[in-house]
Parts: C-alpha cells; sequence; structure tokens
C-alpha cells in the first residue's frame, strides 16, 4: 500500500473522531418537538436506558445515509473518487470501532483500555451529559474544553 493511501486512510480515522464529536455534542442531544421523534431518538434513548443493549448501536438507516454524505462531500472537497473512497473506508473503520467499543463498554469487565473509555463515557452518563462527547477518543473533549471536570479535591491529589 503506498504511503499516500494509509495518510488518506489515517485521516479518515481522524475525521471519524471529529464527527463522532461533532454528531454527539451538536445533534445527539437535540430534543425533538414532537413527541413522536422524542420516542424515536436513539441517542436520547440510550441515556434513558444505557443499560439496554438495543440502544448501544446506531441503526443502519442513519450511518449508511451518513456514510454517503460523508463519501459525497469528501469527493467534492478533495477531488479525487479513489482519495475519497480511501478516507471514507477510514470513516467507516473508525465508525465500526466505535461500535464495537461502545458495546464493549456498557458489558461488564475488560483490560486498561476498556475501563478508561468507560470512565469517560460513563461520565457523560451518570455525571455530566454536557461532557465528555468523544468516544473513541477524548482528544476533542480537551480541544474543544467539555473533557470531565476535576474535582478540587481531586485536581488537589494529582499535584
Amino acid at each position: 500500500m503506498r504511503a499516500g493511501a494509509i495518510a488518506e486512510l489515517a485521516g479518515g480515522l481522524l475525521l471519524w473522531t471529529l464527527l463522532e464529536y461533532v454528531f454527539h455534542r451538536f445533534l445527539f442531544h437535540i430534543v425533538p418537538s414532537a413527541a413522536w421523534l422524542r420516542e424515536r431518538q436513539q441517542h436520547l434513548l440510550h441515556h434513558q436506558t444505557p443499560e439496554e443493549p438495543a440502544y448501544y448501536v446506531v441503526p443502519l438507516w442513519i450511518s449508511l445515509p451518513v456514510a454517503v454524505a460523508v463519501w459525497a462531500l469528501l469527493r467534492a472537497a478533495v477531488g479525487s473518487w479513489p482519495r475519497a473512497a480511501l478516507m471514507t473506508a477510514g470513516v467507516i473503520l473508525g465508525y465500526l470501532a466505535y461500535e464495537l467499543v461502545h458495546y464493549r463498554v456498557h458489558r461488564a469487565g475488560g483490560g486498561g483500555l476498556v475501563r478508561f473509555w468507560r470512565r469517560h463515557h460513563f461520565y457523560h452518563h451518570y455525571a455530566d451529559d454536557h461532557r465528555c462527547y468523544g468516544f473513541t477518543t477524548p482528544l476533542w473533549d480537551y480541544v474543544f474544553g467539555t473533557g470531565p471536570r476535576r474535582s478540587r479535591a481531586v485536581a488537589e491529589s494529582t499535584r
């Protein structure tokens, strides 16, 4: 595989982390005004019952059109079908990793990295749903100042 292709895949993976953050922060927490939409808003249902496996993953009727839109936007932005396809493949790989890890985090057990993700994600669920929007990585939470708040006791104990 050529170096450019690896960079395009990696760029797609990085783009996924930003898309995940933006979707989660600005779209997934919108409460629709219509009751029938509120009852079907997958992410709100996930927050109401975080232990329910049916709400761990994004339905295909949402994820597939988003993938097509990502490809179309990348195609327009980079001007190359193969480059856009490789970047979209990176986004899709990131999305699949997100789905697998998200499912794992909501199940018991796991090693150090799973515990790290669980701590960050459960802060969003149980402490403050206006923070910790990033799941695959907390990078964008720190870039945009939405990481977990450190209590005074924690801040003093880490000095």
